[in-house]
């Protein structure tokens, strides 16, 4: 085997390449603006980097085109371009809507920017390795990154809180995952994903070996995807992180961690064994879902009520991959993270960098912000899965494919999501009742003075149209 890249191999990894790159340049062009200066320069790389990955990824379906490179390291395939487009979509948003909310914060440093591409870089590399330690080496540069976005606001106790908690128990999780590795590498002499998983069908002790190593890797990306029992970090995170960090985490950082779940389950081998692995999966989905939405139920503040939401959606998630609905999963994961992005642009908004955005809070948003009200009443009800928004007929694919089977555990997992997707609707619709049928104006909605932001005010409209009507030109065939 040669050690030397070809020009195929760099070409394949071009997108991480660009934004590794794009990175390091803006943190050698950040020592040469005043501080006292706006960052837009640095913005603008950092869009023109991320556009030119975009480009990159759309360019590498085609040439080289799909296969392994690298010695087989990395991976090409319409599953692995796909969740880099979800990833970089999520970036680019975050990047067009998070600056004017992180500067009334004070908190708009130009390390934000480098911070993000690494972030997305890590992402891309997590599910597009072919290999354990490439996937771990992505997994810690997306890790390290988000770590530090979290705690970014120095003066506020509750950010380096979040950002500590997340640090230590994502530490441990890492060791999970590293010492999974390891376990695996000893019950089949390879890290290679294929190699590294055939492992569980071997022989003697050897078997044991892998086992372990998966169920220990397994863990490791349970944290990530915050399924329970490994969910305890998400709400004091989601509520004490800045919000639009927040909400690049709930969206690109969670499409990440189940992409990993969907790329693993794609090459665990077929038969009794692996079957076994997904009824544990499907176990803790079972879980997940109805503890995320339980504790929902009972959340006043609208960032900790979409951190058990999160919850609950992995689960839904993790319980079609598991059923074998990898499409379908796939096409959930877009378009929740999508709905993440949109949720959490408009609590930001009605923030200010002042309020905390309650339930009560927003009662009455409509008489006072009749748009905004539209908009997160669009959003919150496509969570919910109403009718015609692309919510509704998410669920509605995913949970026809698990329908499909005759195994009895999959009925189990139809009954328990369809249940899950009903007592959801309670708390989602409680957002669209207070907003629209109580004549009481909340703390929040009584703010006259919401400034006007074209920019996010466009992202709101495209979203809310591609909310409305994405299910007409934009379904599971076209993914894949």
């Amino acid at each position: 085997m040669s050690y030397t890249p070809s020009a195929n191999d760099l070409i394949a990894i071009s997108p991480m390449l660009i934004l590794c790159g794009v990175a390091l340049l803006s943190l050698v062009v950040q020592f040469l603006i005043p501080k006292e200066e706006d960052p837009k320069p640095i913005w603008i790389l950092s869009l023109l980097g991320i556009l030119g990955a975009m480009y990159a990824l759309y360019h590498t379906t085609t040439s080289p085109g799909y296969g392994k490179f690298f010695g087989s390291q990395v991976s090409l395939s319409p599953l692995t371009v796909w969740l880099s487009a979800i990833y970089l979509l999520a970036g680019l948003i975050t990047l067009l809507i998070a600056p004017p909310f992180l500067s009334q914060h004070k908190t708009l440093f130009p390390e934000f920017f480098p911070l993000l591409l690494f972030c997305l870089s890590g992402m891309m590399f997590l599910t597009s390795g072919y290999d354990f330690i490439v996937i771990f080496v992505g997994l810690e540069i997306l890790s390290l990154s988000l770590y530090v976005m979290i705690g970014m606001a120095r003066s506020s106790v509750s950010s380096l809180e979040s950002a500590m908690k997340y640090f230590l128990l994502g530490s441990f999780s890492s060791g999970f995952m590293l010492l999974g590795i390891a376990f695996l590498y000893g019950g089949s002499g390879t890290t290679n994903l294929d190699g590294a998983l055939r492992g569980l069908f071997l022989k003697g002790y050897e078997s044991n070996f892998s086992k372990l190593g998966f169920g220990l890797f397994l863990v490791g990306v349970s944290f990530k995807a915050a399924l329970v029992p490994f969910h305890s970090w998400t709400p004091d995170v989601y509520e004490g992180s800045q919000t639009p960090i927040t909400g690049f985490m709930a969206s690109a950082g969670k499409a990440s961690a189940l992409g990993l779940i969907i790329v693993l389950f794609n090459h665990v081998p077929l038969g009794a064994i692996g079957e076994s692995w997904k009824i544990l999966m499907g176990v803790i989905a079972l879980v997940s879902m109805t503890w995320g939405n339980i504790v929902a139920l009972k959340q006043e503040n609208i960032k900790r009520m979409l951190a058990y939401s999160s919850i609950s959606h992995a689960g839904y998630i993790v319980a079609g991959i598991v059923a074998g609905a990898g499409l379908e999963a796939l096409y959930y994961l877009f378009s929740y993270s999508l709905l993440n992005l949109a949720a959490f642009a408009i609590i930001s908004y009605l923030e200010q960098g002042k309020h905390e955005v309650t339930v009560e809070g927003i009662s009455h948003l409509s008489g006072e912000h009749p748009l905004t009200a539209l908009s997160l009443s669009i959003v919150f009800l496509s969570f919910a899965g109403f009718p015609p928004l692309i919510g509704f007929w998410t669920k509605l694919f995913l949970l026809q494919k698990i329908a499909e089977s005759d195994l009895l555990f999959n009925r189990i997992l139809l009954f328990g999501a369809v249940a899950n997707s009903c007592v959801a609707f309670y708390y989602y619709m409680k957002i669209t009742i207070q907003s629209y049928m109580k004549q009481e104006t909340g703390a929040v909605a009584g703010v006259r003075d919401l400034p006007s932001m074209p920019t996010l005010g466009f992202l709101a409209f495209l979203l809310s149209v591609f909310f409305a009507a994405g299910w007409l030109f934009f379904q599971p065939g076209a993914l894949l």
